[in-house]
């Protein structure tokens, strides 16, 4: 069973108690198909519901944000006319830029949401696919997959990537999961050796990986994420799937 954490976030005086998925417990068991495909749509489930909770809150920090610049501009004006003091036009500078981390926190919160997601929207679809023949490749309208022969290391092959991407499009890979993170280890999903990108599948870049991966033989899945309109969950994962539970050490 899910076990929970509770993050607290601030808005005015109140305080927001948002309650989201940590790990599902490592098992030394393994897991069935039925019982990985379910416990992925439970975290799917309680992820919506924490997206929801956070739009609602960036709602609430945006329209503090904006209060509090028409203040700082307020002030502004004042300490131009010479009627506030330095001081009291720096308090009002501080608040903006309080509130300002408080509204990119939030947005960083929901891109990550999106992102873990797409991770377990992936891990239920392949739950439900055929493995595929080394040097297989198939394309639904969930993911692309392509179980490429050649051996992946994480270190050498993300450096070896970098170094295509940057030469390419001359900035660098947007890496949005190195090998196991704290997202993973919460959603008990062995990522030890997978690289996550976060690159549309469809854009330019996205497609040029991709293309890239298959040359070179190494195995992908590419995901166009798990919430209509948002991009941030779209990414290529490179590696072996990740829907497995991590073993207890």
């Amino acid at each position: 069973m899910a076990s929970w954490r509770r993050s607290p976030f601030l808005a005015g005086a109140c305080v927001l108690a948002i309650w989201i998925p940590v790990a599902v417990l490592a098992s030394d068991v393994p897991l069935t198909s039925a019982a990985l495909r379910q416990r992925a749509a439970d975290i799917v489930v309680a992820l919506r519901e924490y997206r929801t909770s956070l739009e609602k809150l960036l709602a609430i920090y945006e329209a503090n944000l904006a209060k509090v610049k028409d203040q700082r501009d307020q002030r502004q004006e004042l300490l131009n006319r010479g009627i506030i003091s330095r001081r009291e036009f720096e308090d009002a500078e501080r608040a903006v830029t309080e509130a300002q981390a408080k509204v990119d926190g939030t947005r960083r919160e929901i891109s990550s949401a999106d992102h873990a997601m797409a991770e377990a929207t992936t891990a239920r679809a392949l739950t439900g696919l055929s493995p595929l023949k080394k040097g297989g490749y198939e394309q639904t309208a969930m993911l692309i997959r392509f179980n490429g022969p050649a051996p992946w290391s994480l270190k050498a092959g993300t450096a070896k990537l970098q170094e295509f991407f940057t030469a390419r499009f001359h900035h660098p890979l947007p890496v949005s999961a190195y090998g196991q993170t704290p997202l993973h280890d919460r959603m008990g999903f062995d990522h030890r050796d997978a690289l996550d990108i976060a690159l549309h599948p469809d854009s330019i870049e996205g497609r040029a990986v991709m293309d890239y991966l298959r040359a070179a033989g190494i195995p992908f899945i590419a995901s166009w994420g798990a919430v209509s309109g948002a991009a941030s969950g779209a990414h290529i994962h490179v590696g072996q799937p990740s829907p497995r539970i991590v073993s207890k050490r």
